[in-house]
């Protein structure tokens, strides 16, 4: 009984974490699409999101998936599905994109800690991710993800 509640605890103090996280970053989003910093954004990284051959407005989340992790980067993609719209192929690639590629300063700097070459992992992260990615847009066209009637 009291490994059933130590886990329940352990659950409960996770999904708070996760909470004191997720929370301020759908804030942030709120903001950034009152001030429209978001289409600011959108815009600025449209090269990225024709590369990628994904929505522009996913693209937002995978700078903030690129930057701060997988959480805050699910949270933000969670966000654009509701706001935006945004279609199933682009969530995947930016899911796939992120799978490789995601919280670069975070775990750069534990790495950093623990004495690796941050130039090579970061380069060797960032290139699979890119290579991946673009090679999966290629190959799933833009009707994959959509259920026939």
């Amino acid at each position: 009984m009291n490994a059933i509640i130590g886990i329940l605890i352990n659950l409960i103090s996770f999904i708070w974490s996760i909470t004191k996280v997720l929370i301020p970053i759908m804030i942030i989003i709120e903001i950034f699409k009152d001030t429209q910093l978001i289409d600011r954004l959108s815009k600025a990284i449209k090269p990225i999101s024709n590369f990628f051959t994904i929505s522009e407005k996913s693209g937002v989340s995978l700078l903030f998936g690129m930057t701060f992790g997988l959480t805050i980067g699910a949270g933000a993609i969670i966000q654009s599905v509701k706001d935006y719209d945004v279609d199933k192929r682009s969530i995947f690639l930016i899911t796939m994109f992120l799978s490789v590629c995601h919280a670069l300063i975070e775990d750069s700097m534990i790495f950093a800690g623990v004495g690796a070459n941050i130039a090579a992992l970061l380069g060797a992260r960032f290139i699979s991710a890119i290579l991946i990615t673009f090679i999966l847009s290629k190959f799933i066209k833009k009707d994959a993800f959509e259920i026939e009637k």
